[in-house]
């Protein structure tokens, strides 16, 4: 009958719209409803910078603290999850400094004041050297454009980036609100293109954004990293050339000074 295949067709049409629609990915960035939950963020963000096994990285650097500046090339290289060997050289590859940890302990080679500083690795002694108040381990994961995360006790929430079109953040709350982190990354290759950690008390306050990204390791990883401690030290670290997971000798980080050399222990 006319009416009858008149209503089928009506039905078919909505049929068809309902479906079309259900698949249609609306623009402005991701719905909190297409958003991963919480733990998967934090699972695919650990092993992405688990997956960094040794890094070696080459360019131009700039550090600047309360007691002055240095600005020169770098020669960077690391085994996970916290040996760190950091070279800077100035003009003509006149060579500035030099900072060695294994994780535990540090020396530091001082070539303007022909001088060796050696002692723990600790928050206060590579903040005096490398600009940052942040562990080995923590200038690892940074180094290699990932951020270490606040415990998983944290209060965690995943909401679409009010700052980076496309982009996710996961938002991180420790028991008793003093301290806060987000994180904002790609949710297509969980690349984290920006960080903060915010402490309501004397605590830790850090931000940190990366850029220049270069594919890697089924993801991207950057090749340009800015990093402010709240407290007037700074870091901005650019590599021309990058290369993850390739062999480094782990000689390289044994902690030693030079014969000849003043040496002064650090707390």
């Amino acid at each position: 009958m006319p009416g009858l295949r008149a209503i089928s067709c009506m039905l078919l049409v909505a049929a068809l719209a309902l479906g079309l629609t259900s698949c249609v990915h609306l623009p402005g960035g991701p719905t909190a409803s297409l958003l991963p939950v919480a733990q998967e963020v934090r699972a695919r963000l650990q092993a992405r910078q688990q997956a960094v096994s040794s890094f070696v990285l080459s360019g131009e650097v700039e550090l600047a603290a309360p007691q002055g500046t240095l600005n020169g090339d770098h020669l960077i290289m690391g085994l996970a999850p916290n040996r760190i060997r950091a070279e800077i050289m100035g003009p003509f590859g006149q060579p500035l400094l030099r900072v060695i940890t294994d994780g535990q302990k540090m020396a530091v080679l001082s070539y303007r004041e022909n001088r060796a500083y050696m002692g723990r690795a600790s928050r206060e002694n590579l903040a005096r050297f490398l600009g940052l108040a942040l562990s080995s381990s923590e200038i690892y994961a940074l180094l290699t454009g990932s951020v270490p995360l606040l415990p998983s006790t944290a209060q965690a929430e995943v909401i679409p980036s009010d700052s980076e079109k496309g982009m996710a953040l996961l938002h991180l709350v420790e028991p008793g609100g003093q301290v806060a982190e987000g994180v904002v990354f790609d949710p297509g290759d969980y690349a984290i293109r920006r960080a903060w950690l915010e402490s309501r008390d004397r605590g830790p306050n850090l931000d940190m954004s990366f850029d220049r990204f270069q594919e890697a390791l089924g993801s991207r990883y950057p090749t340009q990293i800015k990093a402010t401690d709240g407290q007037d030290r700074s870091l901005l670290l650019i590599s021309h050339e990058m290369k993850l997971n390739q062999k480094v000798d782990a000689s390289l980080f044994q902690v030693a000074v030079p014969p000849g050399l003043e040496v002064v222990e650090l707390r």
